[in-house]
């Protein structure tokens, strides 16, 4: 724009000085024709009005005195010519020699009356001369023309003086013209810089742009303006930036997940629950397409309708990647105050996974226990509608159809048992006692008490307590049924002549109790599954030793009751170790 400026300015200022230059020059010059022609016409004149007499006299001698004087004087050639146009008289040249003038302009002018005026090439002097004829009078007749001319040349020269002159006053009128319009330029054009990059700063979010111009015009009033709209968009941004941050950190902070989407199903907003839900690692999402990012077309169907139907809709969806995953969806349009239209659908993600597995856990419980339940009262029945039948006559039939009845009832009552344990566990129901337990004292005790069932399958039961094991805090009723259940299961599932082993040492922070066994182990595929109640690795097998199922359910409850953790290290025919990690007292 300086640029533009700048030409602009000294465009008009070169026309301008062009113009008055070519006015000026032609002013002086019609000056110094006009001034010469008064000059001429008057001396004309006056010779015309002296000579006048001489002509009536023809006295020759004295009017060639009196044109050489006037010559020399006046410094212009004087020409005397009668009324046939015979050249009488010449100051500048011989008269004899001259041609006829009778057919030059400036004399038939004269020759008529008037004044002659006349600019022309002199084929005598080979000059350009300006002529004046002035008639000479004998009495009413004119009887000759005094004609006076001055050469061209001198008024030439002086206009190419002229010419010269002013244009040396033009090249430093120039030079400063240059410098002002420079000056100017840049007072015109800083201050609009300055705006410009003021408004760039804003339009890139400097909200503080300094502006230091103090002028009182149209473009410090301008700048005044900018500097208020400038504050006042930084107030409005910084509380739409505050209200923005504050409705984040709500959304944030909800435990389920947000997603905004407009009408295109364009992104707006998704808080990062619904991001670590969903899998979403991508940093910036904003703004993209829904599909981009969730390639799910159960939620496109679903948006695709609230869009169509105006109406709120809830739905399931199961994701299996990277782990299978069970959504609730709660969507809805979000729509304009007062108004039907669409602007966008806000989407309320729950994860009930968690939910779905403890239904299916309570439905499996329920036919599992209803299963457990009625395989023990179906033999019970059974065998003692045979005994009703008659076998009870029969002595050594109806002790062997006893035991079984004895043993299907305790069964049942073992199973009866670890339910109630169970759920006393799982609703907390139960009168939970928090001693100190002796460690060491306590895992010998259970030792002592499962090693007839070991040495009945000739497996050895080998204890390494260190000896500053440290004491436990919690139920010691509950701890030595959580011990007992690992160490039976160790022995229950180890062959004859197998090898179970508790070790019992500190770390740092906790009390680690390792039960292992060399028995016939475990697959990997059904190890995240065995503190699920009544599943079982081999069920034939684990009837035969008389499990229930819930074993390893009661000891995760306990554990849990505890505060610490249990693993799982086990290899099929190489054996099983469980490894509990108990948090200890100080």
């Amino acid at each position: 724009m300086q640029k533009k400026i700048f030409a602009y300015i000294m465009s008009v200022l070169l026309i301008t000085l062009i113009i008055s230059g070519i006015f000026t020059v032609q002013t002086i010059e019609k000056q110094h024709f006009s001034n010469m022609e008064e000059k001429l016409v008057s001396a004309s004149y006056i010779l015309s009005q002296v000579l006048s007499e001489d002509i009536q006299a023809d006295n020759i001698e004295h009017i060639k005195a009196v044109l050489s004087k006037v010559s020399r004087e006046l410094n212009v050639r004087i020409t005397l010519i009668d009324r046939q146009g015979t050249v009488l008289g010449e100051t500048s040249y011989d008269p004899s020699l001259m041609e006829n003038h009778l057919k030059r302009p400036e004399i038939q002018k004269a020759l008529k009356g008037s004044v002659g005026k006349e600019i022309r090439f002199s084929s005598t002097m080979k000059l350009d001369f300006m002529y004046i004829a002035q008639p000479i009078y004998r009495d009413d007749y004119i009887a000759g023309v005094i004609r006076l001319s001055t050469p061209m040349k001198e008024i030439k020269g002086l206009m190419k003086s002229i010419n010269g002159n002013l244009l040396l006053a033009l090249i430093p009128g120039l030079f400063l013209s240059l410098l002002l319009v420079y000056r100017i330029s840049i007072s015109i054009t800083s201050p609009i810089k300055e705006i410009k990059n003021a408004a760039v700063d804003i339009t890139l979010g400097k909200l503080d742009p300094s502006i230091n111009i103090t002028s009182r015009d149209e473009i410090g009033e301008l700048a005044k303006a900018i500097d208020f709209m400038a504050a006042s968009l930084r107030d409005k941004i910084n509380s739409i930036r505050d209200k923005n941050t504050r409705m984040e950190a709500i959304l944030s902070s909800v435990v389920n997940g947000i997603i905004a989407v407009d009408s295109n199903e364009n992104i707006l907003f998704i808080n990062p629950i619904a991001q670590k839900m969903l899998n979403i690692d991508e940093g910036d999402i904003a703004g993209k397409h829904l599909l981009q990012v969730i390639r799910n077309n159960k939620i496109d169907n679903m948006i695709k309708g609230i869009l169509e139907n105006k109406s709120f809709e809830e739905n399931e969806i199961s994701l299996n990647y990277p782990t299978q995953k069970i959504f609730r969806l709660n969507s809805n349009a979000i729509k304009y105050p007062e108004s039907d239209r669409i602007i966008g659908i806000i989407i309320i993600i729950q994860d009930i996974t968690e939910i779905k597995k403890l239904e299916k856990m309570r439905s499996d419980f329920v036919a599992n226990v209803s299963h457990e339940l009625k395989t023990p009262l179906t033999s019970i029945k059974g065998f003692v509608e045979t005994l009703k039948a008659g076998a009870i006559e029969d002595q050594a039939a109806a002790v062997r159809f006893l035991n079984i009845i004895e043993d299907e009832a305790d069964r049942l009552n073992r199973l009866i048992s670890d339910i109630l344990s169970l759920s006393e566990l799982e609703n907390r129901k139960g009168k939970t006692r928090y001693e100190i337990i002796n460690t060491a004292d306590k895992i010998r005790e259970i030792i002592s008490l499962l090693q007839n069932q070991a040495v009945h399958k000739n497996i050895d039961l080998i204890v390494k307590v260190e000896a500053d094991v440290r004491m436990l805090h919690g139920d010691p009723d509950q701890f030595k049924q959580m011990l007992i259940n690992l160490v039976d299961n160790a022995v229950k599932y180890t062959p004859e002549g197998g090898k179970v082993q508790v070790t019992a040492y500190n770390t740092k922070n906790e009390v680690v109790i390792r039960i292992k066994d060399n028995g016939i182990g475990i697959p990997k595929e059904h190890i995240p599954r065995l503190f699920e109640r009544f599943y079982r690795v081999d069920k034939a097998r684990s009837r035969n030793v008389g499990g229930t199922g819930l074993g390893l359910a009661i000891v995760k409850h306990i554990i849990m009751q505890f505060q610490g953790k249990i693993d799982v290290v086990s290899e099929v025919g190489q054996g099983t170790e469980f490894i509990l990690s108990i948090p200890r007292e100080t």
